[in-house]
């Protein structure tokens, strides 16, 4: 119809404009249909079939029955690992797992790989860019002569003068990688299958930070102390990682376990790609990056780096809770305030909230301290933060390691204090005017004015966590975050009208009685006449 036409009609004798009254904001029940779509996008995440909705036609209502059945279902596990890694936020393919003295790089000339390091190029070589007639780094021929271990003899390393400087340049042998089935051309230097040499009596392995700077340690048998193609190699950790994560909230979905498990569980899924990187990749570290060694009684058996089928182990140490302690929420919660601060947001639906006014030292507090319990205005959150994050202090921040070693970690290590050593400035407090010099930067404030950092220290991430169970913190949290969910708005709990704090009660009290099973609670929320009425 033409503007003009519309405006004829609309002045037509006796024509009267129909007002409806608006109904979108109006409150009521929704119809049966509309309630099977509803239970059916946020159970399963699909909408309901022909069939489905065909069946409801002799049927008042979507029966309990039928929703009993979708909370068993593996639509609704899927379901739950998306609410769940809403909250984790489990993305680590920004995290860098290795520096250079673990990484192989493609060569242009030969087609081979070869360590990315040039430090390491230039302890092979003799220079760091090795780039002559016959190959960069390596030379384009194929090296047949060598010692034990693949070490290439010297008869078949040929010599050429760079720059000045005298150089060797080794071939390129064939290797079948961990990461494949297929034979590939790497440089024979870096293709050396040492495990380990002895220096002055000390054992160096050659996956370690220390076997850098040793000649005799190249990639390892089948190159298994390297990276290869990310594709191929870091992307499928990152993706274990991540999965592991998931697997954990299966088991408190659809698997049986109470939701407590989630933040509690000494044991973890793993599979070959994990334990492979813990024992054989991430040991060989930089400071620089993360630092992921394998735990003090941690299991590592069963490093088929292609074998992706999942088993439960325990991961060797009370101090382990659940998702906290996983290597994607570590990795991707670097720091240990950071990693309180997320865990306090999901499992105890608090936040930290600036205070209001700025303090001054004339109310007690320091402008200038580095304890930042002490300090003017920080105080106010950190005093609560940093107990909080001492929980997370014995796992090293940006990696995994637990740090209970005492040998590797003493407590405090005097020889650290003015230390510039990559070690000491990681882990230790090297400035000689800081408050407790030389202490392993966790325990900087574990002392007797600080008796709540200390208990924190004691009990790890599970320390917390059970304490939030003990109180009903943790159970209040789950009800409210998926009443949230579930309902797409909050609880009303406080203002003019907190209509719904009994609710929460009830539920809460209901949740942890009947052994913090998440499908029961998601079951009475779905149940609710909230839930079943227009928004």
């Amino acid at each position: 119809m033409t503007k003009s036409l519309l405006l004829a009609v609309l002045t037509l004798p006796g024509f009267v404009l129909a007002q409806v009254s608006p109904t979108c904001d109006l409150p009521r029940d929704i119809d049966k249909y509309q309630l099977l779509r509803r239970l059916s996008l946020d159970l399963r995440g699909k909408v309901p079939t022909y069939e489905e909705y065909a069946a409801l036609d002799t049927q008042t209502t979507v029966t309990p029955a039928t929703v009993q059945s979708w909370l068993t279902s593996d639509d609704f596990r899927i379901a739950m690992r998306r609410y769940h890694e809403e909250l984790f936020w489990p993305n680590v393919s920004n995290v860098a797992l290795a520096g250079t003295n673990a990484q192989l790089t493609l060569l242009a000339t030969p087609a081979a790989w070869t360590i990315a390091s040039t430090g390491k190029r230039r302890l092979f070589r003799g220079a760091s860019d090795v780039n002559t007639a016959i190959g960069a780094q390596c030379g384009d021929f194929e090296q047949t002569q060598f010692t034990t271990g693949f070490v290439p003899a010297t008869a078949g390393i040929r010599t050429s003068v760079v720059a000045g400087v005298t150089v060797k340049q080794e071939g390129w042998r064939m290797v079948t990688p961990y990461w494949s089935t297929t034979p590939i051309k790497v440089c024979a230097f870096d293709a050396m299958e040492t495990e380990r040499v002895t220096v002055s009596g000390k054992v160096i392995e050659c996956n370690s930070i220390e076997s850098d700077a040793r000649v005799e340690c190249g990639c390892g048998p089948d190159l298994k102390y390297c990276y290869g193609p990310t594709a191929n190699v870091r992307t499928v950790i990152e993706n274990a990682m991540r999965e592991q994560l998931n697997l954990m909230v299966d088991r408190v979905t659809t698997g049986g376990q109470p939701y407590t498990d989630l933040v509690t569980s000494r044991t973890a899924p793993v599979n070959g790609p994990l334990v492979f990187w813990k024992k054989n990749l991430a040991p060989h570290l930089t400071y620089a990056r993360i630092v992921s060694l394998p735990d003090p009684n941690e299991p590592l058996t069963g490093d088929d780096f292609a074998d992706t089928t999942w088993r439960q182990v325990d991961r060797g140490s009370a101090l382990h809770a659940g998702v906290l302690t996983s290597a994607a929420y570590l990795l991707r919660f670097q720091t240990n305030r950071g990693r309180a601060n997320r865990a306090r947001i999901d499992f105890e639906c608090e936040s930290f909230v600036p205070p209001s006014q700025l303090e001054t030292p004339a109310q007690g507090c320091s402008d200038s301290s580095d304890d930042l319990t002490q300090r003017c205005t920080c105080r106010y959150c950190h005093r609560q933060l940093e107990p909080l994050a001492a929980g997370f202090g014995p796992f090293s921040e940006a990696g995994t390691t637990l740090m209970t070693d005492l040998v590797m970690f003493p407590r405090t290590k005097a020889s650290c204090v003015n230390s510039n050593s990559a070690f000491c400035k990681r882990f230790y407090i090297t400035e000689d005017s800081a408050d407790n010099a030389g202490a392993l930067i966790p325990w900087q404030y574990a002392n007797a004015a600080h008796p709540e950092i200390t208990t924190a220290l004691a009990a790890g991430p599970k320390g917390r966590a059970n304490a939030i169970i003990a109180d009903g913190t943790f159970a209040r949290c789950a009800v409210k975050r998926t009443w949230s969910y579930f309902m797409k708005r909050d609880m009303r709990l406080i203002g003019t009208d907190p209509d719904e704090a009994a609710t929460l009660q009830t539920l809460t009290t209901q949740f942890q009685s009947n052994g913090y099973r998440l499908p029961w609670l998601v079951e009475q929320i779905v149940s609710q006449p909230g839930y079943r009425r227009v928004r």
